[in-house]
């Protein structure tokens, strides 16, 4: 005799209380922060200002490190700092823009983002920089660690935004 119970249209519904049950989205509890996911207009014009000032830093930053390097290291590494400045710079604003695309894609079910383009332009940035490093490095060595110090400003700037933004909150609550 045949055990027909596992054949197709004959399943039971998993038990609630078994392990191999998954919880529905509309099963899940509701909590106050997902209903309302609307952000003030003061809080996206301070965000906007923070990414401004970190854009901001990231060029200063690299400026000021290309001429520190570039009488006593010499042109090659000074260019190759302002070239991965200005490499980072981009690649922070891409990314940047690709993480407001995932949030948009996230937030809104009818969002315009496609996710094969973010993924394609994570790739994208990604290829740009490990070509423009290849190259630099078949034509100057020096030049290549200037690069890869000015492909790290962004850090710095992220790390001169955060002294920033603790040194204001304290003046803020004092």
């Amino acid at each position: 005799m045949m055990d027909t119970e596992g054949a197709a249209g004959d399943e039971k519904p998993a038990d609630p209380g078994s392990p191999s049950s998954e919880p529905q989205p509309e099963d899940w509890p509701e909590s106050a922060e997902l209903q309302s996911p609307e952000v003030s207009a003061h809080e996206m014009a301070s965000y906007a200002g923070t990414l401004r000032r970190i854009e901001r830093l990231i060029v200063v930053a690299g400026v000021v490190l290309a001429l520190a390097v570039l009488w006593p290291l010499g042109w090659q590494l000074a260019a190759g700092v302002l070239f991965g400045t200005l490499l980072g710079a981009v690649n922070f604003r891409w990314l940047a823009a690709s993480v407001n695309a995932i949030g948009e894609r996230i937030v809104h079910v009818e969002s315009r983002e496609r996710g094969a383009a973010v993924v394609v332009r994570g790739v994208g940035r990604i290829f740009l920089m490990a070509l423009a490093a290849y190259v630099i490095f078949t034509c100057s060595v020096p030049g290549l660690v200037g690069f890869l110090a000015g492909l790290a400003m962004p850090v710095v700037a992220i790390m001169c935004e955060a002294v920033y933004e603790f040194v204001a909150s304290n003046r803020r609550s004092s």
